[in-house]
């Protein structure tokens, strides 16, 4: 079965390795303040463990050649930018307030990217 090369292996790599190192390293800044907190917080990490989870997916998918490994990683890309929306805007944590936009355009920008590439690839 043929592995997946260049900028697609690179891909499936970073789709099982980046959201869940940053789900947690977002989780274990989180712990204290679950208890307390309201059970919004409680309901975003539960959605980021769902699109880390689909980026762990779709990242397997792309490196096992999966038919349907392409759709999965365009789902994982829009699940994390969505969610990188929603951290900013409603969660920023420590983040700066004059960073807060600059943070979220590079990363809805990098999925951005990804998902275009994506959609050139014929296969």
């Amino acid at each position: 079965m043929p592995r997946p090369t260049g900028r697609l292996l690179l891909l499936a790599v970073l789709l099982c390795a980046w959201e869940p190192l940053s789900l947690a390293s977002a989780a274990s800044s989180d712990v204290a303040e679950l208890v307390t907190d309201s059970a919004v917080r409680t309901a975003f990490l539960a959605f980021r463990l769902i699109v880390a989870a689909v980026g762990v997916a779709a990242g397997l998918a792309l490196w096992n050649d999966r038919l349907h490994g392409l759709s999965l990683a365009k789902a994982a890309l829009v699940l994390a930018a969505l969610a990188a929306i929603v951290r900013f805007v409603w969660f920023p944590g420590n983040t700066p307030s004059g960073l807060r936009l600059p943070y979220a355009t590079v990363l809805i920008g990098y999925n951005a990217a990804w998902f275009v590439y994506l959609l050139t690839i014929k296969r």
